[in-house]
């Protein structure tokens, strides 16, 4: 519960699916006259029950905020996956949050179940015993498939209950999809079996029958009655319109609100059945079914027109994210209109540029707000998952739906999006699905380009950088000396070149080792960067060798003398005498200078202090 309204998360698929958009708009209204909100965990494609290789944007579930929620909704034949379905039960029961699962049955929870039986019946017994059919057949799905069986068993009984004999060439198996229902349905035309109606078991191939048979000449429904199963909405658009059972958006939204309530009340059954509603229409042979066109037809018509303006937008944002060089400039690229119902969370590892987030284990349990359209932001502010999203009682005021995605990208999910539309229209529902994949490859892209620029930098500073000193080594710091002197805005002013040589590093090589020569190197280099300037070029320019270009108005003898205390400490950590002889020249940049000669002229100075040594 949140702040006294009872939270109720639906874990589904697809809410775009024109049915589905309709139970959530009637449930929701319901939920809301018992003080409750629904909030919709989705995913935006089916998983079909490939269990063994589950999508990364399952993860979704993993937000749902047990803590607060006070029941779970499992739309399972839209999630297609046992697995799935059994971790949300667990995590809830975990918590003691109640489930309720549609169209499934587990341990654990509470079954809404279509009564797909009595629905089927309902389509043969009007074959059978209303339009008369003596030889029927029925397109089976998968052999073995419970549904599929299930539909046989009511087929044969209805038959027997009728004085039709039954034997099994009166069964052919689509396998619920369209390539297979055609072949089932030539071999038919083939084999000269044609019956006078073909009952389906789901509306797919009841669509693909009517084609091969009037390909072939016949007519539907006059010279063979078709019917289907479901109720899609290609069904009741098809020539002919099919006749077919729907799971009624109404009658199972209000099943489930009263299961709610119940759960709630601690007064629940094992399950509870809703009953499709039959569909007369013209492919068995009776009237058109017109009750359902105008909104079928529009929301058909949206399934495949929508969005066509807004793809090249989106693509465009994506690529604006990708490119951004900098967090603030990818983060720009999101403020868009079309961005204006949406707020994302993710991890904030995915903004390290110092590892590969999708293929290394990095992710900490630290989020942040990537955009959030109710307060425009261009840093990513953090957020404790606790609060789900910012603005959490602002967004719950509208009394619609949260909609919340997984945020993933190679296959590693690192946050969700969270949207919130002020009305039901399925348009809207459907845009979800393209902004989500609009974040997912801008952000995924942004965070792989980061990685690489990290790489290409630490490449060039490998390139640029001696291994021992961290100077840069001798031919980088020769081009770093040409961009200096070529540039316009330094042009004329006084730059001033220091010369550092180790003192006896033979000899230290000789008694002490080629190591402790090593030490010494590092230290005089060490002691050399730390005494000039942040702005200053430090070069290893030879084996003990070392030089520094400064620009602008420098006090060389106080640097030098910086530089000799910071040797006199660094003799003690290195437990032997390290020692540089040093010297500075100076002249005017420009483009024309020659590098060798203000280093000559650094170097005889530098040598002058050698020779005062011995």
């Amino acid at each position: 519960m949140l702040k006294g309204t009872r939270i109720i998360a639906l874990c589904t698929s697809r809410i775009y699916d024109p049915q589905l958009q309709s139970f959530v708009e009637i449930l929701n209204e319901g939920l809301k006259g018992s003080g409750a909100r629904l909030w919709i965990y989705a995913l935006n494609a089916d998983i079909y029950w490939y269990e063994e290789t589950l999508p990364a944007e399952v993860h979704v579930f993993d937000y749902v905020p047990y803590d607060i929620v006070d029941a779970v909704i499992i739309m399972d034949e839209k999630i297609k996956s046992h697995k799935v379905s059994e971790g949300i039960i667990q995590a809830a029961a975990e918590r003691e949050v109640p489930v309720i699962v549609v169209d499934g049955q587990y341990d654990g929870a509470v079954s809404v179940v279509y009564d797909y039986a009595a629905g089927f019946e309902q389509i043969v017994r009007h074959v059978i015993e209303e339009h008369g059919v003596r030889k029927p057949h029925f397109m089976a799905g998968f052999e073995g498939n419970r549904f599929s069986e299930e539909r046989k068993e009511v087929f044969i009984r209805v038959l027997k209950e009728n004085g039709i004999p039954f034997d099994d060439s009166m069964v052919s198996y689509g396998e619920f999809w369209a390539t297979p229902a055609r072949q089932a349905t030539q071999k038919l035309i083939d084999e000269d079996r044609v019956p006078e109606a073909i009952l389906c078991a789901n509306d797919i191939m009841a669509i693909n029958v009517c084609d091969v048979l009037q390909s072939a000449g016949y007519r539907v429904p006059e010279d063979v009655l078709v019917t289907g199963f479901d109720g899609y909405d290609e069904a009741l658009l098809s020539d002919p319109p099919i006749t077919t059972a729907s799971c009624m958006s109404q009658g199972l939204a209000d099943t489930v609100h009263a299961v709610i309530l119940d759960c709630l009340a601690g007064q629940n059954k094992p399950s509870y059945a809703v009953l499709p509603v039959m569909i007369r229409n013209v492919s068995c042979g009776c009237a058109r079914c017109d009750s359902y066109e105008i909104t079928r037809k529009k929301n058909f018509n949206n399934n495949f027109y929508r969005f066509q303006d807004d793809i090249r937008v989106y693509h465009g944002i994506a690529v604006e994210m990708q490119s951004g060089e900098t967090r603030e400039e990818m983060m720009e690229s999101l403020h868009s209109y079309f961005m204006r119902n949406m707020c994302c969370v993710v991890n904030a590892d995915c903004f390290r540029n110092d590892c590969n987030f999708f293929l290394e284990d990095t992710h900490g349990k630290e989020y942040r707000v990537l955009y959030d359209s109710l307060k425009l932001s261009n840093y990513p502010e953090p957020i404790d998952l606790k609060d789900i999203v910012p603005e959490l009682e602002e967004r719950m005021a509208s009394g619609y739906p949260l909609i919340f995605n997984s945020l993933d990208y190679m296959g590693k999910s690192f946050g969700y999006a969270c949207y919130l539309f002020e009305n039901y229209d399925i348009i809207d529902y459907s845009k979800t699905a393209s902004l989500t994949d609009t974040v997912n490859s801008g952000l995924g892209g942004y965070i792989i380009m980061q990685y690489q620029r990290y790489l290409m930098g630490q490449l060039e500073k490998t390139y640029r950088t001696d291994a021992l000193t961290g100077l840069y080594n001798r031919l980088a710091g020769q081009a770093a000396f040409e961009t200096l002197k070529n540039d316009p805005e330094k042009r004329g002013e006084t730059i001033h070149v220091i010369m550092a040589d180790l003192d006896g590093l033979k000899s230290i090589n000789d008694n002490r080792g080629h190591i402790a020569g090593d030490r010494a190197i590092a230290a005089v280099a060490d002691a050399l960067r730390e005494s000039c300037p942040e702005d200053a070029i430090c070069v290893r320019y030879g084996g003990d060798e070392m030089i520094a270009f400064l620009v602008g108005e420098r006090d060389c003898d106080t640097i030098l003398s910086d530089v000799r205390e910071k040797l006199a400490r660094k003799s003690a950590e290195c437990g032997f005498p390290v020692s540089a002889s040093c010297g500075f020249c100076e002249t005017t940049l420009d483009p024309d200078m020659d590098m060798d000669a203000v280093i000559r002229e650094a170097d005889e100075q530098m040598y002058l202090d050698k020779a005062s040594k011995r």
